[in-house]
């Protein structure tokens, strides 16, 4: 019997296309010139896939060496000081996680200090090392790893939902309190306007074809594209299975994300368990002339309320309940309508995707508030705060939900498509059909 001759592996095909992939339906389309602040949307569910910048090199650098300037400054500064009586208290932006510290509340510390602090400087890092050296046309090492790591954190970057939490702190404590602004509290406004514009106007597909030109990568001409969801270049289905990274990026690309129902089925129960207890035992613990009194999350909103401040009380109320309930529950229906084969209200189960994925780290503002009470409400018996016990479940419901709605796959949802549901026909494109449609064009 003659022996069995290993078959070779067609040569890889690396190319430049101007066609992009939706990640959340996985139709196909071509590419075309978008003017300055428009964007060009997934012809097949709305998804925005690329957006207009204009001349947007200088305003980037610019952003990036002013948040690296204001960074240093906002916290090298004071923060705010809390005037009370003949008392007062001073503290810095890294006040919060401080006290977390020397309340041994290590996982809590951990989370604040990450995502306010590690992250952002991380990301004004990378965009000062992929923006400088792309002015001068001087690639540099690892500027490829860089810019992946930069997309993959984005939304763990939370220095605007914090900002949130210090307005919400100071109008809360302004209401009993002096509040007196140090230098550091305007100069981390703009560091934060700053950090947010410069990403935004960041042309990064401009970027990834200056580190990587080609964006299409297949074995042959009958090799189905799917889309790198970091550096949304086409990768053909047999690199996929054979390799399972983006040859652009270096990023894990999946046909479908692993067991992407079962993950994210356990991270909602898992979610589900810790809201119970986050809601039911207290968040804050305070005393008040030798008065001890606690403040569970719906209790701290009726306090708001009570005291005439009822926009707090409204953004206390949508970010800490309505929130991480509503997520729960569109990330149940979805988990659900993919497991039933669910037709219809494609759209609009893509659309609830992207408000879970997009609405989820707002609730972290609670945690930051209670963090931020916690470093500068320490007047000994006159008066102090505590964080509560449900503080540290309250977070992991945050981060949970977060994780549950990034292990959800979208393109499920299109799977059960008809073909004539709107665009679903041009689903499973392969470069051959692609080639065929641009040369009609």
């Amino acid at each position: 019997m003659p022996a069995r001759t290993a078959q070779p592996t067609p040569p890889l095909i690396a190319e430049y296309r101007d066609w992009l992939v939706c990640h959340d339906c996985g139709v196909a389309q071509k590419v075309v010139p978008v003017a300055r602040d428009l964007q060009l949307v997934c012809c097949n569910c709305g998804h925005p896939l690329y957006f207009g910048r204009g001349s947007w090199l200088d305003k980037t650098t610019a952003m990036a060496v002013s948040a690296l300037v204001l960074f240093i400054a906002a916290h090298v500064f004071d923060f705010f000081t809390l005037v009370l009586g003949n008392s007062s208290q001073t503290i810095t932006i890294l006040a919060g996680a401080g006290s977390l510290i020397e309340r041994e509340e290590w996982l809590l510390a951990s989370l604040v200090l990450v995502t306010t602090f590690i992250l952002p400087i991380l990301e004004i890092a990378a965009l000062l090392y992929l923006l400088l050296p792309y002015r001068f046309n001087k690639r540099l090492p690892g500027q490829i790893h860089v810019m992946r790591w930069l997309e993959r954190l984005q939304h763990w970057i939370m220095h605007d939902v914090f900002l949130l939490g210090v307005l919400v702190t100071t109008v809360k404590l302004g209401d009993s309190a002096t509040v007196v602004p140090g230098p550091g509290l305007p100069l981390f406004f703009l560091l934060v306007a700053a950090l947010q514009a410069g990403y935004w106007f960041m042309d990064k597909r401009n970027i990834w074809s200056w580190l990587y030109p080609n964006n299409c990568f297949s074995q042959s001409d009958e090799d189905v594209l799917y889309d790198c969801d970091v550096c949304k270049a086409m990768v053909g289905e047999s690199i996929i299975r054979h390799h399972g990274y983006c040859p652009r990026c270096g990023a894990r690309i999946y046909t479908r994300i692993p067991q992407s129902l079962q993950k994210t089925t356990a991270l909602i129960l898992a979610a589900i368990i810790l809201y119970i207890p986050a809601n039911l035992y207290s968040i804050m613990l305070y005393e008040e002339l030798g008065t001890n009194y606690d403040s569970t999350i719906l209790a701290g909103v009726i306090d708001l309320a009570a005291a005439g401040l009822w926009m707090v009380a409204l953004v206390v109320f949508v970010a800490s309940i309505v929130v991480p309930i509503a997520k729960l529950l569109m990330l149940i229906f979805l988990v659900w309508s993919v497991k039933v084969r669910m037709e219809g209200m494609y759209t609009v189960r893509t659309t609830m995707y992207r408000v879970t994925k997009f609405i989820g780290r707002w609730s972290m503002v609670d945690v930051y508030v209670v963090t931020l009470l916690t470093s500068v409400v320490q007047f000994g018996l006159v008066g102090h705060v505590e964080p509560g016990p449900a503080l540290l479940p309250f977070a992991a419901v945050v981060v949970l939900t977060m994780l549950a709605a990034e292990t959800f796959d979208p393109r499920f949802i299109w799977d059960n498509a008809p073909p004539d549901a709107a665009a679903g026909h041009m689903r499973g494109r392969t470069l051959a059909q692609l080639n065929s449609m641009n040369n009609s064009d």
